[in-house]
């Protein structure tokens, strides 16, 4: 008999009970999504129309937000893919895509912009090169905006203001696969396990709660101090003072909440995982929540303010969950409509295009000077923003993505090698050795109001006599200021400290030739600042605006610039901030209410009440008629409030019942009445190069005005 393991059917039996090992199903690919090129192309419209400066889109800026949004939600996606897949997450080939796909067009625009800055700009923008260059090439574009003196929201706009956001992005791909590696990288099998639920659920809490946090920071007006240490210099690092609604807009840590949320619908939602069909119903309700989703990121285009204590209590954190919700809907296989409106051609070829889009139209703007909501300006810019993105997106972005430079190569001859060596180092010590000379023959700060000619001279001879006004000969407007013999004999030079805002400043950094031998000047001012340490002035102009939150802490500022000076006197030179109408904490508070005038006497009284602590007397410089004009590089434009005399007139009045007031701490003194009686002269551009702050000739002639008074003032 032969054995029973030959049988033939118990051979098939065995078979049958030992089974063949079930395939492993893998879990389906999302793909390419044309729909979310086209949530990128709305967000990049949004973004361009509110660089140009049009009123009716002041919220553009969250298209952003709505970028962070597709990114975090993109890039997670496609990390838990390839977890899932292979089991692990390669780092290195993360990067080189990332960086395949950013760094060949960053550096494009750069060099070009940089190149047409460098022999066609002007000095401002050659210190904005030198400034942003450095921040730019590394991506910390927004924590070098974050430590800037001037506000993202405020100021001349400097070429490179846009690359903010790229640095945040950046920031987020370098960290996030490394966190995603090290807390996410266990391999699922099904539509969504439950070790990803938990995970999108805890994204989700995170994002929430830095919602919170930033809208509480504002409320609190925190922080106004940030470690810096960006700096190869050790010395340099500790804390630097920061704008509170700057650091919120700019920093990393408060924009990440998008980027998060982001992440979190990555791990929550695989609509194309699912095994069973969507209900017929369910189409229908995805179109709902995206018309929702769309109705309020739209409002917040239309109705948003970067600089509005809204944007950060809660129009941030709704356009941030609008968009989130969006993302969801349009990658969902049964939300039909949606995917057909946002996947249409147009839409999704400009989401294609948008990353070039975005960094070439805010620059070319800037040199157009497209950015104060002019439409002709607006369509020259565009006409050359466009197709320069183009040839950038077709020849330099689209080839490099596809890895033309690595088939390069790989293909390379040595002949090739060497060719391409010594071009890339001819080409390295060409642009190194001409960006060194460029950096050391730039300004690192530019200072608008600073007059290099400096020619005006101040006579001390002409004090107590009929001074004559600087005025050319040539002007057929006679006009003179006379000065009476000084009251008391102070001992020369005099020591004085200049405190006050901007036009404080420019009298500081512009003194007339000889006037040492009289005064002793120092510069305490305090760019912007004037008696407020909260709120902010509003212009009928556009809706212009000036935070005084970053001012906090003025008057212990006059009083440590007037101790390091060791003034005898403190000229104190206010007016231009003090003209408009004010919100605090929400309340609009009109110019010249009863309100506005006591918040405006009382700031003064307490500057000079804490100059007084330490035996310095102030003395009110009478502020002069103003008459502002739009010039290009100027910090703020031409604001209509400021050339209104009679309220230049009120703020005289309250400064002289100051003084009137406090006769033992505070002297009111005269001006230039000619910047009022003589139209040349109140116009003319040699004397305040913007109608408002004065160069080295108007300075003189408000020294040669005030100098007795000043010289008059008794110490002890």
């Amino acid at each position: 008999m032969s054995d029973l393991q030959d049988h033939p059917a118990l051979t098939r039996l065995s078979r049958f009970e030992q089974g063949k090992p079930m395939p492993v199903r893998k879990p389906a690919l999302m793909g390419y999504q044309p729909t979310l090129d086209g949530v990128r192309a709305v967000s990049v419209i949004a973004v361009t129309l509110y660089h140009a400066g049009f009123t009716w889109m002041h919220g553009g800026f969250f298209g952003v937000e709505v970028f962070f949004v597709v990114s975090g939600f993109l890039i997670t996606s496609l990390l838990i893919e390839e977890r899932d897949g292979s089991g692990k997450v390669s780092l290195w080939h993360f990067w080189l895509r990332r960086w395949r796909r950013l760094l060949p067009a960053l550096f494009t625009m750069l060099i070009a912009i940089g190149v047409w800055a460098v022999f066609w700009g002007t000095a401002e923008q050659h210190t904005q090169v030198r400034r942003d260059y450095p921040w730019g090439i590394f991506y910390l574009a927004n924590w070098g905006q974050v430590f800037s003196k001037v506000a993202y929201f405020s100021g001349t706009p400097t070429l490179f203001r846009h690359l903010w956001s790229l640095a945040v992005e950046e920031q987020w791909y370098l960290l996030w696969p490394v966190v995603f590696i090290v807390f996410f990288s266990r391999k699922s099998r099904g539509a969504i396990p439950e070790s990803d639920k938990r995970r999108g659920t805890t994204l989700a809490m995170i994002a929430l709660g830095l919602m919170a946090a930033t809208a509480a920071a504002h409320v609190t007006k925190w922080p106004t101090k940030w470690p810096f240490f960006f700096s190869l210099d050790p010395s340099q690092w500790g804390m630097r003072p920061v704008e509170t609604t700057n650091f919120l807009y700019l920093s990393t840590f408060t924009r990440s909440s998008g980027l998060l949320l982001g992440a979190a619908t990555a791990f929550l939602w695989r609509p194309w995982r699912a095994r069973k069909r969507a209900a017929a119903s369910a189409g229908q309700a995805l179109n709902i929540v995206a018309f929702l989703a769309v109705a309020v990121l739209f409002t917040a285009f239309a109705i948003g303010k970067v600089a509005d204590a809204a944007t950060y209590l809660w129009l941030l954190p709704s356009v941030t969950i609008a968009s989130a919700a969006l993302v969801a809907v349009l990658v969902h296989p049964a939300a039909g409509g949606a995917r057909a409106v946002f996947g249409s051609r147009p839409l999704v070829e400009i989401g294609k295009r948008s990353y070039g889009l975005y960094l070439w139209t805010w620059p070319i703007s800037r040199i157009v000077n497209a950015y104060d909501g002019s439409p002709d300006k607006f369509l020259l810019a565009m006409a050359i923003a466009i197709p320069v993105s183009e040839v950038c997106y077709r020849y330099i972005e689209t080839p490099i993505r596809k890895g033309v430079l690595g088939r390069w190569w790989e293909q390379r001859q040595r002949r090739d090698w060497n060719l391409v060596t010594a071009c890339a180092t001819v080409s390295a010590v060409a642009v190194a050795g001409s960006m060194s000379v460029f950096f050391l023959n730039t300004d690192a700060v530019f200072d608008a109001a600073k007059d290099t000619s400096n020619t005006a001279v101040f006579d001390p001879s002409a004090i107590g006599s009929t001074v004559p006004a600087t005025v050319p000969e040539s002007s057929l407007v006679p006009t003179e200021t006379t000065i009476g013999p000084p009251v008391t004999a102070a001992t020369l030079p005099r020591r004085v400290v200049i405190l006050g805002d901007s036009t404080a400043h420019s009298l500081a950094i512009n003194l007339p030739v000889g006037i040492e031998s009289t005064f002793l000047l120092t510069d305490g001012s305090l760019e912007g600042c004037t008696v407020y340490s909260d709120g902010q002035a509003v212009s009928s102009r556009d809706g212009y605006t000036r935070k005084f939150a970053g001012c906090s802490g003025w008057q212990q500022d006059w009083v440590d610039a007037a101790q390091a000076a060791q003034a005898e006197v403190a000229l104190v030179v206010i007016g231009p901030w003090d003209v408009f109408d004010q919100q605090v904490a929400g309340v609009d508070i009109p110019f010249g209410s009863p309100t506005a005038d006591d918040r405006f006497i009382g700031g003064v009284l307490s500057g000079i009440n804490a100059l007084a602590s330490v035996g310095v007397e102030a003395a009110l410089l009478e502020v002069p008629c103003m008459r502002p004009v739009d010039i290009p590089g100027a910090g703020v434009p031409a604001l209509p409030e400021r050339g209104d005399d009679a309220r230049v007139a009120h703020v005289n009045d309250m400064l002289r019942q100051v003084a009137a007031d406090n006769p033992t701490k505070a002297t009111f003194i005269d001006g230039p009445k000619d910047y009022c009686t003589s139209e040349f002269l109140a116009t003319n551009l040699n004397y305040r190069w913007d109608g408002v702050h004065p160069l080295s000739s108007g300075t003189k002639l408000t020294f040669q005005t005030i100098a007795n008074a000043l010289l008059a003032i008794p110490i002890g």
